[in-house]
């Protein structure tokens, strides 16, 4: 309750801001956007198998993993910054593109270690709850760091560097002290003991594992249709910003208050979620999240105020906190306890491998041919209606009321 929040106060800050950061700082087009982009999915991938691999051998070092990975994760993303200090532009962006890399990667790893853990010390008959609970002290905390960037932006001006500098340093300072409360947290002690008498997971057994899996009814159904999903999400992911500044002719006071609107809805609408999906269940939830959420980039064009855009916001955020929440139970309890870690490997990997073709895509239509940001928009909400329509046909039911 307290290590959560402060991540989320400085992760919101130095990933919200690292497109912007780019656009005015380092002077990124479309096309270098589209590689930044491409580096945030493809690296989580990649730490999505290197960490499941460290997990199955080293589980019952689940949490250390978690606070070694955790730290450099959430301290890496707050020090790009940095990179502004390097004289050479070849080796300024290198710098950047690395520094994000590397803070992807070791988030991905300490994400399968974190979800490992925390399946265990929240039985499942509490989890909708506890973590609709959780995820509202986590948005009030991002919306509070988002606040201060509004504040710091208008007092110092839109694509100020001094702006820049000091919500780095400041989300910097609260990547430290999160780590502080990420090292008081304990794991559940007899959980810890049968991983150590059961060992690590080989090679073989591993590929046993990922077989039963594939076999398994609803777990191929629900792991395809949230790669579907993301991939049809994230066709724009590189461009909202540069469309919003250059196309819209917003800053980042729009930005920012974008992001604090989106922090204060979920904040707010969290609590109520959990209750919705009690009375409604998962499935019914799930399905018609998928569908509200598809006209967004259609709407996003024609949003042309800062006040059209905040209630885009709204709406948008009503229903990615139910996303949000869905797909959290779903990863962490569809699965048995022995094969979590790698379902949750399969889907970072396949959502952010996926996802990361997606905006190169996305990028090289809107910066190759006329109206391509407009198509790629389109392109977006039509694929997330296909897949919403799977979704009602395919996606699993999961049941929360056995306690483990």
């Amino acid at each position: 309750m307290f290590e959560s929040p402060t991540y989320n106060f400085s992760i919101s800050l130095s990933t919200s801001l690292v497109q912007p950061l780019g656009i005015r700082i380092l002077g990124m087009d479309i096309a270098l956007l589209g590689v930044l982009t491409a580096v945030q999915l493809s690296f989580v991938g990649f730490g999505a198998i290197i960490g499941t691999s460290i997990i199955l051998r080293y589980r019952y070092f689940r949490k250390k993993l978690w606070l070694f990975f955790e730290a450099i994760n959430r301290i890496g993303w707050a020090s790009i910054i940095f990179a502004d200090l390097v004289p050479s532009y070849s080796a300024k962006l290198l710098t950047f593109y690395s520094a994000v890399a590397v803070s992807q990667m070791s988030g991905a790893i300490a994400g399968i270690a974190a979800g490992d853990v925390g399946a265990d010390i929240v039985t499942r008959d509490r989890a909708p709850k506890f973590f609709g609970r959780l995820n509202s002290l986590n948005n009030m905390a991002s919306l509070i760091s988002l606040a201060a960037s509004i504040v710091v932006f208008l007092y110092l001006g839109g694509g100020s560097r001094d702006a820049y500098w000091v919500l780095y340093i400041l989300s910097l300072v609260a990547a430290i002290i999160s780590t502080i409360f990420l090292r008081m947290i304990r794991d559940d002690p007899g959980v810890v003991v049968a991983l150590k008498l059961v060992g690590s997971a080989g090679l073989m057994n591993l590929v046993s594992i990922y077989r039963d899996m594939a076999r398994s009814r609803g777990v191929k159904e629900y792991i395809l249709i949230i790669l579907l999903y993301t991939v049809a999400v994230n066709f724009p992911a590189s461009i909202w910003n540069y469309y919003l500044i250059y196309s819209i002719g917003g800053d980042e006071v729009w930005i920012t208050s974008k992001m604090a609107t989106v922090y204060l809805v979920k904040a707010l609408i969290l609590g109520i979620w959990p209750f919705i999906v009690d009375r409604y269940g998962t499935r019914i939830i799930f399905t018609t999240t998928l569908v509200m959420i598809s006209p967004i980039p259609i709407l996003f064009m024609v949003a042309r105020s800062l006040a059209s855009q905040i209630l885009l916001e709204i709406y948008s955020s009503v229903w990615w906190s139910s996303w949000d929440l869905l797909t959290g139970l779903y990863n962490l309890y569809l699965f048995p306890r022995d094969v979590r870690p790698i379902a949750l490997s399969i889907i970072v990997f396949s959502t952010n491998m996926g996802a990361s073709s997606a905006s190169i895509m996305g990028s090289i239509i809107s910066s190759s041919i006329p109206y391509g940001s407009e198509i790629t928009f389109t392109l977006s909400a039509l694929s997330r209606v296909l897949v919403s329509l799977l979704a009602f046909k395919k996606l699993p039911l999961l049941d929360l009321k056995i306690k483990q």
